[in-house]
């Protein structure tokens, strides 16, 4: 019996039949709608070439995995308005060879991909557009007719755009497609759609001015292009930042070391589990890469090595932390306001005997809950100064045990699924080091499930 077929065995037959339909498509397009090969129309497509690479050059990365955004689409779109479906065939596979060998360098295989995507969602674009009463013109745009046809083409050209790249790329890194989408998509597809019209707005200034609205045209584009780009980066880098510092001020503690990242990446793949949105896993994640900086300075690093009982007043000022936190953080304007609940709220209960609020059940922010499985499967997989790191299989066990009362029984029931323990089980060997250390917070006399 033969086997299923590899991922790489998927990908090529993927990448062979968006091809093979590319090919088709375009030769469907160049049958129906036939190019006019007089002057003005090859002028119009040669600029809209050199707009699109333009364009292409000018693109950024969105995301450490590879997410590009590119304002590509607005030639795209406004040469499928003037020279309808065949000039933005044509348009998108010139601009589309030469931008992903040249500019992007390519492997061959993803130089086809690529290009055939581009044709098929401009493909599909442009039926829509003639559909819909769209009338291709060099002379002539009425708004009334061509705008409506426009959105919808647009609209599709997205659709189409983006269902392909998330399709490969679920297949090349084993993802569902949906999470895929919104990691590549959910930062940018807003963007694009509220930007699309001013492809409108370049075809309609062409058709009154000719080629000074390409040259116009050319301002805005960059424009548009640094202003959003510049939003990103400085988003990326503020995220970076946090963790840096993070990184940096739990390294001088071999006892909190890479605590807080650990419990942030957990945290943000149960949250994901749980089918939040993109912009909720991000508060979550940043509110538990920020959980425990409350906890900067020497009185805990003191307390946080202590072999010994915890005194009231220790115990006390240990408690103070998460509401030390929130005094810290709270000045940074660019923290979404539930991310200072996340923290402020990340030792509450389920069952409201936690603090600093005695809040129980869904009264406490769900970021918080899930912070606090996940806070505290960290603190006990990992070794403290009186006690060795505990066994996974120790660890459920108390997981379960504390269901109900200590965690939400949803959090922990997600938590379970995603497998993560498994992972544990594969990094235990680091994790038992002592540089891998939690900050539990009354080490001789707690249960092993309180963080």
């Amino acid at each position: 019996m033969r086997g299923a077929m590899s991922g790489d065995n998927r990908i090529s037959v993927f990448i062979g039949t968006t091809v093979l339909a590319a090919f088709l498509m375009s030769a469907v397009i160049l049958v129906v709608f036939q190019p006019y090969a007089g002057a003005s129309w090859m002028l119009a497509l040669a600029l809209f070439i050199l707009l699109s690479v333009l364009a292409s050059h000018l693109s950024f990365r969105v995301t450490s995995t590879g997410s590009v955004a590119s304002l590509e689409f607005l030639p795209e779109l406004g040469c499928l308005i003037l020279l309808g479906p065949a000039g933005a065939l044509v348009e998108s596979v010139v601009s589309g060879l030469v931008t992903q060998h040249f500019i992007f360098r390519n492997q061959p295989r993803k130089v086809a991909f690529n290009v055939a995507q581009s044709v098929l969602s401009i493909g599909v674009a442009g039926f829509v557009y003639i559909a819909l009463g769209g009338e291709p013109s060099l002379s002539v745009l009425t708004f009334s007719q061509a705008f409506p046809a426009f959105v919808a083409a647009a609209v599709t050209y997205f659709a189409t755009n983006s269902v392909a790249v998330s399709s490969i790329m679920s297949l090349s890194e084993g993802e569902p497609f949906t999470d895929i989408w919104i990691r590549l998509y959910g930062k940018t597809v807003l963007f694009d759609i509220v930007v699309s019209p001013f492809a409108y707005a370049v075809a309609y200034l062409y058709v009154r001015w000719g080629v000074l609205a390409l040259i116009l045209a050319v301002v805005p584009i960059i424009g548009l292009r640094y202003s959003y780009g510049v939003n990103i980066q400085l988003q990326q880098l503020n995220r970076d930042l946090l963790r840096v510092l993070v990184k940096t001020l739990e390294a001088q503690d071999p006892y909190t070391s890479g605590h807080s990242i650990r419990v942030a990446e957990r945290a943000k793949i149960v949250a994901e589990q749980l089918g939040l949105r993109a912009k909720h896993v991000r508060i979550i994640e940043t509110a538990a890469l920020l959980h425990d900086i409350g906890k900067i300075g020497n009185e805990f690093s003191r307390i946080l090595r202590q072999k010994g009982p915890l005194t009231p007043d220790q115990r006390q000022l240990i408690r103070s932390h998460p509401e030390r936190g929130v005094e810290i953080i709270q000045s940074v304007r660019a923290l979404d306001p539930k991310v200072l609940a996340c923290v402020r709220h990340h030792h509450e209960r389920f069952d409201g005997t936690g603090y600093p609020a005695g809040l129980a059940g869904e009264e406490i922010p769900l970021g918080a809950r899930i912070i606090m499985v996940s806070d505290t499967i960290d603190a006990m997989l990992t070794a403290r100064p009186y006690r060795d790191a505990l066994p996974v299989a120790v660890v459920r066990a108390e997981l379960l045990k504390c269901t109900g009362s200590q965690f939400d029984p949803h959090i922990v029931k997600s938590f379970l699924a995603t497998g993560l323990f498994g992972e544990v089980i594969d990094s235990t060997s680091d994790a038992i080091q002592p540089s891998m250390n939690k900050d539990e917070e009354e080490p001789p006399q707690r249960s092993v499930a309180l963080s």
